[in-house]
């Protein structure tokens, strides 16, 4: 009777977190929803929630300048510490419950969201994301939402603002640059703004799966238009599917990048191998012209709704408070119509630049007829190139993180 026991038990050691240092400060590390469900029905007080991921630089900037801090440690030392890397924990949302309004602070923004009462699903649309609030009997009442990384001072000016008390000798509080609880979200003049914003993180490195993709598409001949479109879509319904749904629209995200995944390699394949391209253009020729322009722009379409799948996580440094406070007041339509202005600013430059590029080449191949030799070299690399990003969004689906893995140490090596 012994043996079942000790095996259950070390099981159950096996898959719960466990402590670790960053910082100054030590870390309860979840390793799923279920394990920070079980610490938080274990610990009651003030709570810290630190959501981070590999290839994250302000989540390494939180890690080796604001945790190693002697203010910050100390104005910490009383909370429950937890963090989860999305990474290894595949983590779209985070439950929790709210009573009143929540002090949010995203990219130099700050501000009251409208008044919410009962439980809520925060969304991690990107890392850091930080939460901070009351664990009251195993629930979390949130009080602050931080997106992106702040410096010590203001870091401990965040905790202020959410209601906690720390020390205040080295720091200065400023009030917030907007208050949301009073005077409320106005998407019509969020909108324009959300556009320029999108167009400006166009130069992101976390832009860069959607531009990597975006030229296979161009080089493969593919409609650009038809995949920003996709993507469009994707990131700004899959926005407010994780804000209303939570953890269940995760099997949402698993679809599309397994959609997507399937056409990079198919059109990877067709590029690579000329058989099957000839079989291809055989077979479509058979089919109505109609019909062969439909199946060709659903593959396209696919494509690009998986681009809004992966993308949606990289979109916190970059979105405005308006979006984030619509989201978690429960406004779906306001924040669905603010995240669809910031891809469609983002989807215009993408397009503006893309087009520009082949523009360019087409002219240098005019010039130069010695450059046609290279055309079957150039498919062959769009080919394998394709077939790799394929593969890689196919492990994202599987739940391997192939796609953050290759693209986050990308963006943190430029």
């Amino acid at each position: 009777m012994r043996s079942p026991v000790l095996l259950l038990l070390l099981a159950a050691i096996a898959f719960a977190g466990s402590l670790v240092q960053i910082g100054g400060l030590k870390f309860y590390e979840a390793s799923s929803l279920q394990d920070l469900s079980s610490y938080l029905a274990s610990h009651q007080g003030p709570t810290f929630v630190f959501v981070d991921e590999e290839g994250c630089p302000a989540c390494e900037y939180m890690k080796t300048q604001v945790f190693t801090n002697s203010t910050v440690a100390s104005a910490l030392s009383g909370f429950n510490l937890v963090a989860i890397d999305i990474t290894y924990v595949p983590v779209s949302s985070i439950p929790v419950y709210i009573n009143g309004s929540v002090f949010v602070v995203e990219n130099g923004q700050a501000g009251y969201t409208k008044p919410y009462y009962g439980p809520y699903q925060v969304p991690i649309l990107g890392t850091p994301t930080m939460l901070v609030g009351y664990d009251i009997g195993g629930k979390l009442y949130l009080k602050g939402l931080l997106l992106g990384g702040l410096p010590p001072q203001g870091f401990l000016e965040f905790l202020i603002l959410s209601g906690f008390a720390v020390p205040t000798e080295t720091v200065g509080v400023r009030p917030p640059v907007a208050t949301t609880a009073q005077s409320g979200v106005q998407p019509l003049l969020a909108l324009p703004v959300a556009f320029a914003v999108g167009a400006a993180s166009v130069f992101s490195p976390c832009v860069l799966p959607v531009l990597t993709v975006g030229a296979v598409a161009v080089a493969a001949r593919r409609s650009l238009w038809k995949v920003l479109a996709g993507m469009v879509l994707s990131f700004s319904a899959f926005g407010v599917l994780v804000s209303a749904l939570g953890q269940a629209a995760s099997g949402f995200r698993v679809a599309l990048e397994g959609a997507g995944g399937a056409v990079l390699l198919m059109l990877g394949l067709l590029l690579v191998v000329p058989p099957l391209e000839r079989r291809f253009v055989v077979a479509m020729s058979g089919l109505q012209t109609k019909a062969s322009k439909a199946a060709r722009g659903a593959g396209d379409f696919a494509l690009g709704l998986s681009l809004g799948a992966v993308w949606t996580p990289c979109i916190a440094p970059f979105m405005g408070l308006a979006a984030v406070s619509a989201l978690v007041s429960g406004n779906f339509l306001d924040g669905f119509a603010i995240m669809l202005a910031y891809a469609l600013g983002l989807a215009a430059a993408l397009y503006a630049i893309l087009k520009a590029i082949s523009r360019w080449g087409k002219k240098a191949a005019v010039r130069s007829m010695g450059l046609s030799k290279w055309g079957r070299r150039l498919e062959l690399v769009v080919g394998i190139a394709s077939i790799a990003l394929g593969i890689l969004l196919l492990g994202e689906a599987a739940g391997l993180g192939l796609w953050s893995v290759v693209f986050g140490k990308l963006q943190s090596f430029i």
